[in-house]
């Protein structure tokens, strides 16, 4: 394996789990942020090798550079470091927007190439101190080099994308940077404006009956649980990408006004059609595959290439009568041990199969 010298400029939940998989892979990390204390923490906790005090200082003699901040940052730092990057160097982002920030960068016309990123992963959590290095396992990372990119740019397209899918375990696919938006407009921002709006909702339901937050747990909690995510960064994405967002919007009040009008009419068959055609697309969702939101109460489990590793664990869970939502066997690498990604029903069984887990000797850790 070819050792890399990657910038990264943001240390937060993306930056920091990028940092700590790539260093474990033997590449050599160099860290910046906003933050001095956040930049320090990641030295401190070995997810960068060297720490910065500037994007420009960073950058220098790097073959790659990430960029993990706000998507409206993005093209700024661009401009920032363009004078300090090496033409032979690949610069690329995680944001969740992606075509104002191509259409920017191309504006700038950079000696090196720029590739448009998005790590199909995440958590409500943020911060260096919820980084994960297995973050990115088995999700989409999806790619958007500038439409109509010149024929030499198929190779650097080709050295990032190998390097996703061998060094972060992710299943790349590139994309148009537009098509990208309208995408994630529906099955990422729209999610985080409709969770927002059903708090706010209870939120009024609650200022008449104020027992109603009280009684709002369980699938509540579940459907709106990324409506905790950080309220700057949020506006900042759906503001990005404001024209698909708003498209989402209007399709989401089509169908509630839908639902509106079969009730007012009470048409019993109108309802059962409604709740049926969701059904039936929600059927059609991956189940395997990692997409923006993550799943709920995720247990990680490494676990030996050995006959019976596998069986060995489920039987201590079953013992305690706890019951698996979901398994699946992370994509294993030679000279590495696997994992099982276990899925349980409610908080409660996670916290509990954590600890059986633990207390019988297993590495597993909590998603």
């Amino acid at each position: 394996m070819e050792r890399q010298n990657i910038a990264i400029l943001g240390l937060g939940l993306i930056g920091g789990s990028l940092a700590f998989r790539l260093r474990s892979k033997g590449h050599r990390l160099t860290g910046y942020d906003l933050l001095q204390e956040r930049t320090d923490t990641a030295r401190e906790l070995g997810a960068i090798d060297i720490a910065r005090s500037s994007p420009k200082d960073a950058v220098q003699d790097c073959d790659l550079v990430f960029i993990a901040t706000p998507v409206g940052v993005v093209a700024g730092i661009i401009e920032e470091i363009m004078p300090f990057v090496r033409g032979d160097a690949i610069v690329t982002d995680v944001g969740s927007v992606k075509r104002p920030i191509v259409e920017n960068v191309a504006s700038l016309d950079p000696s090196f190439t720029f590739i448009g990123g998005h790590p199909m992963a995440g958590s409500e959590q943020g911060g260096i101190g919820a980084a994960d290095p297995n973050l990115f396992e088995n999700a989409v990372y999806v790619l958007t080099p500038a439409v109509g990119s010149a024929p030499e740019n198929t190779k650097p397209l080709e050295r990032l994308s190998n390097l996703v899918e061998r060094d972060l375990g992710a299943n790349v696919m590139v994309m148009e940077p537009g098509i990208h938006d309208e995408v994630v407009a529906s099955v990422s921002h729209l999610p985080h404006v409709t969770a927002a709006a059903l708090c706010n909702a209870l939120g009024q339901t609650a200022d008449r009956v104020p027992i109603a937050l009280a009684l709002a747990a369980g699938g509540f909690r579940d459907t709106t649980r990324v409506a905790s995510g950080l309220p700057e960064l949020w506006a900042d994405i759906c503001l990005h990408n404001r024209a698909p967002v708003l498209r989402s919007i209007a399709y989401l009040q089509d169908e509630l006004e839908v639902m509106q009008e079969a009730l007012l009419n009470q048409d019993v068959d109108g309802l059962r059609d409604f709740f049926d055609k969701a059904r039936a697309l929600r059927a059609e969702v991956p189940v395997a595959q990692k997409g923006l939101i993550p799943s709920l109460y995720e247990i990680m489990v490494p676990v030996p290439d050995m006959p019976g590793a596998i069986s060995a664990v489920t039987s201590l869970l079953a013992s305690a009568d706890l019951n698996l939502k979901d398994i699946n066997i992370v994509r294993q690498r030679e000279g590495e041990i696997g994992a099982l990604r276990i899925g349980l029903t409610d908080g409660e069984s996670h916290a509990r199969a954590l600890k059986l887990l633990q207390d019988e000797g297993y590495r597993a850790y909590g998603r």
